[in-house]
């Protein structure tokens, strides 16, 4: 029976659980084949107990002067359709990629080129010329990442492509271009995304048929390019983690946090937590959720971010009051809103909630991790 997609997913996470717990019992190349490379291999559904399937030290030629070998080669009709090349774990100044290349040009039935340290995984094919291996890998994954939760659906796709099941060695250079091409207008709309260009904005423009726009007037649609770009990003996040606009509940209070006492006769007045309060504490919630961009874990985390609120002051924070404290949200009488991070930094209170990005991620990822 084929193994499906969500097994493959819950395999790899599985895996990469394990390369995090082995990791520091690995000293030389030949554990790092033994407890890492060789189960890699196993997820893919190769087996590496059968030497027609899965050939150690395979040897691909030009004479008997020049002989190439790979650590594993992986068989089809006995004819190597993956090369597989070793270096010891953490060894990441050591560049095999000339010994991969020399047995992926001597192998003519090659179609794809692997090289590990074990935990990071780089996949070469010869898509500019037959038998030429590529420069560049056309993807690399990252087992640390991964035990992590950071990769993507588009990249355990493309590893599922390569189970013995589903590769084809006649369309993996395809494959590949297809995926470059994918990386390629990643990295683009992410340039556009943090700062949409001049020509880029022309485009919008253009697609949506507002004409004879002045040069001066450019740098303002670019600003709404941004903002639509912000907005579209924090709809979709917002929708993938059920989080709506709708006034949330405040937290309890529990045993084990302490109610202060205060004499009868000063007892505070209850808080009351004002339209504008909610609607900044949304906006703390949507910008984790801009700021946890490819983080799963973080994602999941901000359907935990609550609020307590108190007179004169709405505590924000994670899962826990005290523990997992992130902000402080502070109205002033003229509807001013104040955010004061907890994370003792200087600077005081803000009125703008960008301004903290860099500290307010550093400071939920680590509420989250327990830190």
């Amino acid at each position: 029976m084929a193994q499906t997609i969500d097994d493959f997913r819950a395999a790899l996470i599985t895996f990469a659980e394990r390369v995090q717990r082995v990791r520091a019992h690995i000293h030389n190349e030949e554990a790092t084949k033994v407890a890492l490379v060789l189960p890699f291999i196993g997820i893919l559904g190769y087996d590496d107990r059968d030497p027609t399937e899965v050939a150690a030290e395979h040897a691909a030629d030009f004479s008997e002067k020049y002989r190439n070998r790979v650590d594993y080669a992986v068989l089809r009709d006995l004819q190597p359709v993956i090369a597989v090349e070793c270096k010891s774990l953490g060894n990441g100044k050591k560049d095999d990629r000339g010994q991969l290349k020399s047995y992926f040009n001597a192998s003519k039935t090659v179609k794809l080129g692997v090289l590990t340290d074990g935990i990071v995984y780089e996949f070469f094919v010869d898509s500019q010329e037959p038998n030429m291996m590529d420069d560049d890998p056309f993807l690399v994954v990252d087992f640390e990442k991964v035990a992590k939760a950071q990769i993507t659906e588009t990249v355990i796709a493309g590893l599922y492509d390569f189970t013995k099941s589903r590769f084809d060695p006649d369309t993996i250079s395809e494959h590949a271009r297809r995926s470059i091409t994918h990386r390629a207008f990643f990295d683009y709309l992410s340039e556009q995304f943090l700062g949409p260009s001049v020509e880029f904005t022309r485009f919008l423009l253009k697609e949506n048929d507002i004409k004879h726009v002045r040069l001066n007037a450019l740098d303002g649609y670019r600003a709404i390019a941004k903002s639509a770009f912000d907005d579209v990003f924090t709809a979709n996040v917002l929708k993938r983690l059920d989080i709506t606009t709708a006034p949330p509940k405040a937290a309890p209070r529990t045993e084990s946090e302490p109610v202060a006492l205060v004499e009868p006769a000063v007892a505070e007045k209850e808080a009351v937590t004002t339209e504008g309060e909610l609607r900044a504490f949304e906006a703390v919630r949507r910008r984790l959720a801009y700021l946890a961009a490819g983080r799963d874990d973080l994602f999941e985390a901000i359907s935990r971010v609550a609020y307590r609120d108190y007179q004169g002051k709405m505590a924000v924070f994670y899962v826990q009051e005290r523990k997992g404290r992130l902000m402080d949200i502070i109205e002033a009488r003229d509807g001013t809103i104040r955010f004061n991070l907890a994370d003792g930094g200087e600077g005081g209170p803000v009125t703008e909630l960008p301004a903290l990005d860099a500290r307010l991620r550093a400071l939920f990822e680590r509420r989250v991790s327990g830190q």
